[in-house]
């Protein structure tokens, strides 16, 4: 596997030629390394099933997905979370503080770009990815996910409201279990029905065993920016995310705590949280997201449009810092003059220098 590394001072950050997903993800914080995303248990093992696809053997860190979801539209891709979560992405530009790939397969007719960087002392990954042309609608997303350490405390920035899909992810007991209620809308993130009619309060992960979930928040797309954040203070860490809500309009959380017999995963895929940035309908897929469906009826996007002689750029920024063991929940993040003034829920301040402009160039 081959892989393409920058670093300074606060984060190292690699992206594997195979798939483009973000590996080593490293933050150096208190003279520790914390490496808060994922990597799949079975991702060194070799299997002998050729048509489990690259980005499910090699499961780790980020990727970039288009589609997001199952790849069920197009003739040249069935694979899921598409070609650009799959294929192989081709270095073409590099210096100590920039990474830039081109995916060597077009998507509905468009190249795309991978653009990583890093600014010198700062805690973060700027992620770039850019359609160049094409032709089409098409759901994409972050398929980031974390590796919970013991307890997190999840917060969001405002959402118009969250749902869960229209299905539980597993409806087979023999194969997996899924324990919150399918579909329900919801409008505190605490207070979660599950499929027995009780409530669970899923801001504190993980809240249950051996289950296997999926929830969509709708951000609001009046903020200058929407943030998502994971407290560890056990652990000593804080991650969080932000992106223009214009661009990936939801936030897609999926809940992996060893719901899934079948292989791979093997009930043993546990403590997971993905905290996914999408414009999707849920993680249902390219045909599900293009077609009518209940929320783009109600005017609320779920895929984007490619069309010739036209670049989008989907920006999305993640860093993690220090915190006290007495932080618990993000209550707000604002913006400085030279980046961001993260605030918890009791009062405690931290300052991260973070160039958000970055989201807007």
């Amino acid at each position: 596997m081959k892989i393409h590394s920058i670093q300074n001072e606060k984060v190292k950050v690699g992206v594997t030629e195979e798939c483009g997903h973000l590996y080593p993800v490293q933050f150096f914080i208190n003279n520790k390394i914390v490496e808060p995303l994922n990597v799949a248990p079975w991702s060194e093992e070799k299997f002998e099933d050729d048509s489990m696809p690259p980005m499910l053997r090699m499961l780790r860190g980020d990727f970039f997905c288009a589609p997001f979801g199952d790849s069920d539209t197009l003739e040249d891709e069935t694979r899921a979370h598409g070609s650009t979560a799959n294929e192989k992405w081709n270095l073409i530009n590099k210096d100590n503080h920039h990474l830039e790939f081109k995916l060597n397969k077009k998507v509905m007719g468009a190249d795309i770009l991978k653009k990583i960087s890093i600014k010198p002392k700062q805690p973060v990954i700027y992620q770039e990815h850019q359609f160049i042309g094409g032709n089409g609608k098409i759901p994409v997303g972050h398929h980031l996910m974390l590796k919970v350490p013991e307890k997190v405390y999840l917060s969001f920035s405002n959402y118009l409201f969250g749902e869960t899909p229209p299905s539980p992810v597993e409806t087979d007991p023999a194969l997996g279990n899924s324990i919150l209620a399918y579909p329900q809308k919801f409008n505190d993130f605490s207070k979660i029905k599950t499929v027995d009619g009780k409530q669970i309060d899923l801001s504190r992960y993980p809240a249950y065993q051996n289950h296997e979930d999926l929830l969509m928040l709708k951000s609001d797309e009046t903020l200058p920016f929407a943030w998502s954040a994971a407290s560890a203070p056990k652990n000593g860490w804080l991650w969080f995310s932000i992106k223009d809500p214009q661009k990936l309009k939801y936030t897609v959380l999926w809940l992996s705590k060893g719901g899934r017999k079948y292989p791979p995963f093997s009930s043993r895929h546990r403590k997971v949280i993905g905290i996914e940035e999408t414009t999707s309908y849920f993680h249902l897929g390219h045909k599900a997201s293009i077609e009518k469906n209940h929320l783009n009826a109600n005017g609320y996007s779920t895929c984007i449009n490619l069309e010739p002689d036209v670049t989008n750029s989907f920006r999305y920024i993640f860093g993690l810092t220090a915190i006290p063991k007495d932080f618990k929940y993000v209550s707000s993040i604002e913006q400085e003059s030279n980046g961001i003034l993260i605030k918890d829920e009791s009062g405690i301040q931290i300052n991260i220098p973070l160039d958000l402009s970055f989201l807007n160039e």
